[in-house]
């Protein structure tokens, strides 16, 4: 093989690659900001957490407050938890969602899916083409 015939082709493999996997920047979850109103915990910049996510709030919120342990609901803007709990917690419970229902488990990239066959879950990978099935902790 000729190694400029060589070079063309992997230009051209590089144009065929999505934008949003030519990027390199690192994928950061907001850190919680939460204010507590008598015995309750609101997060306050809940939708940029979950807009960074990138997944159905509804999904989010039912996966968290399992984890959590708690009653909760959204209020405005916010996320109200029943309970008092605090910033460093919520964001490990966060990180621990995006690990499983975010992150690709090949490439370690956000760009993925969650797609239902049946009663099983997957996670499909934009980026790597990864299609794992999700296993909850």
């Amino acid at each position: 093989m000729d190694i400029n015939n060589y070079q063309e082709l992997l230009d051209k493999g590089y144009e065929n690659i999505p934008d949003n996997v030519k990027k390199l920047s690192r994928f950061e979850i907001p850190k919680v900001q939460i204010r507590i109103e008598a015995k309750n915990t609101y997060i306050i910049n809940f939708n940029k957490i979950i807009n960074t996510l990138n997944r159905e709030r509804k999904h989010f919120i039912v996966e968290f407050l399992k984890k959590v342990g708690t009653m909760g609901e959204m209020r405005g803007q916010h996320l109200f938890l029943k309970g008092v709990y605090k910033e460093q917690v919520l964001n490990r419970l966060i990180e621990l969602y995006s690990k499983t229902y975010v992150l690709c488990k090949i490439c370690n990239k956000p760009d993925t899916e969650i797609q239902r066959e049946g009663k099983k879950k997957f996670l499909k990978c934009t980026a790597c083409g990864a299609h794992e099935e999700i296993r909850e902790k």
